[in-house]
């Protein structure tokens, strides 16, 4: 009988510990929970879910840009507001953000697919944090002297030979020529094509031999450079989502018209997602004051695209002829005919407000964006 009241003591004494450590329990597994929902996630995840919050609005909303390089903004207002994403307060737990998302579509106006490119871009402004933009790392050091980004009228412009301006895009390495005034950036391919291609080998009348006529819209180049953009060994699938459709300055430049700063560029070929370097970029990249002149062979000095090394033909034809053009060959701008044989740098613009992913934009760390 005594055992059997010990056992019945002990289960007495297991309840009632039981019941104790009940609430006990209870309160650590709710605070646990609590602890999980209220867990926070950093501001680049955050930036993940608006893009994806503003495709689908975009969709729902049958507002997705049409067009060539047409672009579209949603605020991060917006899309909270529709429900389409929980507020940066409940997800991120900072209540001081602001953003928007664009979406930008590319490659229509080349591309065969029925469409181009859809492109999205973030851009989120917080109290302790802000997108790591491409055009908001380069707008930091704008220079009034000495090697980098000056501010040219509504453009930004990279001069000198010590520049902080590489960047490698989608595994292919450029240079950062300068930032237009729709804050689109300009792109050099580092390595030339090494094709040795003719401008243009068409039969001209004015010399009545196969020299080529000097008409850039019309000429061999300019479909050459099409084909190298469907190359996808050249310009990787991946990459042509975020190439910029731009207007490309096609002016035929009298001999004798040399200037440098103070050239409008009057006649421009549209919607162009690939082209040459223009004659007055290599000059304008010079810091040399006798660099007065495109000719002038003082704007090879102190000049990053002299380092380069570049042999390529440029856009722009001589308005005194019908049959040349103007190429750059070891920090010179001679004239040619469109004839001959060089070789030519792919230049392309992409969207300022890529994010980027690493690099401070030196030669052993480059911009890479994504």
């Amino acid at each position: 009988m005594v055992e059997v009241l010990k056992k019945i003591d002990k289960k007495i004494l297991i309840i009632i510990c039981a019941i104790l450590l009940l609430p006990i329990v209870l309160i650590i597994f709710l605070a646990i929970i609590q602890g999980c929902s209220n867990s926070n996630i950093t501001h680049e995840k955050y930036e993940e879910k608006m893009i994806e919050a503003a495709q689908k609005y975009f969709e729902d909303n049958d507002n997705m840009p049409k067009e060539e390089s047409e672009a579209k903004t949603v605020e991060l207002s917006t899309i909270v507001n529709k429900k389409y994403i929980k507020s940066a307060e409940e997800l991120v737990g900072d209540g001081s953000c602001k953003g928007s998302v664009t979406v930008r579509r590319n490659g229509v106006v080349i591309e065969e697919n029925d469409g181009g490119y859809l492109n999205y871009t973030v851009n989120l402004e917080c109290d302790t944090y802000q997108t790591n933009t491409l055009i908001n790392n380069l707008m930091k050091d704008v220079v009034s002297q000495g090697s980098g980004l000056y501010q040219d009228n509504n453009y930004y412009v990279y001069k000198g030979d010590e520049v902080n301006n590489y960047i490698t895009f989608y595994g292919v390495d450029y240079r950062i020529i300068n930032i237009n005034e729709n804050r689109m950036i300009k792109l050099l391919k580092v390595e030339s094509e090494l094709l040795d291609r003719f401008w243009d080998n068409k039969y001209n009348v004015e010399v009545s031999d196969l020299y080529g006529k000097n008409i850039y819209a019309d000429s061999a180049i300019l479909k050459n450079i099409i084909l190298d953009y469907n190359n996808t060994k050249i310009i990787a699938p991946e990459a042509k989502k975020r190439i910029i459709s731009t207007d490309v300055c096609i002016d035929s430049r009298d001999i004798n018209n040399v200037a440098i700063s103070d050239y409008v560029c009057s006649n421009k070929l549209e919607n162009q997602v690939i082209s040459l370097i223009d004659v007055s970029d290599f000059a304008k990249a010079s810091l040399d004051l006798d660099c007065t002149t495109i000719y002038s062979r003082s704007c090879g000095n102190y000049n990053y695209l002299k380092e380069l090394n570049l042999r390529t033909w440029t856009p722009t034809s001589v308005s005194n002829n019908t049959y040349q053009v103007y190429y750059l060959t070891n920090g010179i701008i001679k004239i040619q005919e469109a004839s001959k044989y060089e070789n030519y740098n792919l230049v392309i613009h992409i969207d300022g407000n890529e994010k980027i992913v690493s690099g401070k934009g030196t030669k052993t760390e480059p911009y890479v964006v994504k």
